[in-house]
């Protein structure tokens, strides 16, 4: 099928090498079934454009018409939840490609917080990036480090001021 280039859905993101998880569909699902008023498993061409709006994705016009023309849409024009799954796993796998997960920064968090108390001290993070990184900071980088990210003023560096300095980067 030969897709117009203003049709940033039907192309799709980039090739993504995972599958949608169980919580992204659940998701999909429970967006889906707020759109199906009539709860029968299918939504209008009309409301597959609010709800993808609704999920911050903002498709012009012309490209719910291209949608309605292209995706293969059953029952005079109305989508349903495979099909509506079909058409957004690639926009959110290509949006949650970049993203680290909350168990990655949880572990990321325990390589620097070497006694487990928590927080991140300056000695703990001197230590971390030489062994992990093979980086040598002076005292006074450290400090800045640890400083910038310090909200609470503690001087140290607990797993919601590393989640915040993590999404800065």
């Amino acid at each position: 099928m030969s897709l117009g280039a203003a049709c940033v859905f039907l192309r799709g993101g980039k090739h993504i090498d995972r599958e949608l998880a169980d919580d992204e569909i659940e998701e999909l699902r429970e967006a889906f079934a707020e759109f199906d008023k009539d709860k029968d498993g299918l939504i209008s061409c009309k409301d597959l454009g609010n709800l993808m709006r609704t999920m911050g994705y903002m498709p012009t016009e012309m490209e719910l018409i291209e949608l309605s023309q292209n995706i293969n849409m059953n029952l005079g024009g109305r989508v349903d939840f495979e099909d509506f799954v079909e058409l957004m796993a690639p926009k959110l796998l290509a949006e949650t490609a970049g993203m680290i997960g909350v168990k990655e920064l949880k572990d990321a968090f325990k390589e620097f917080d070497a006694d487990g108390d928590g927080e991140i001290t300056t000695e703990e993070l001197r230590n971390a990036m030489t062994k992990l990184m093979g980086e040598h900071m002076s005292r006074r980088e450290i400090d800045s480090v640890v400083r910038e990210a310090d909200n609470n003023g503690d001087g140290t560096v607990d797993f919601e001021e590393f989640v915040r300095m993590m999404s800065r980067q």
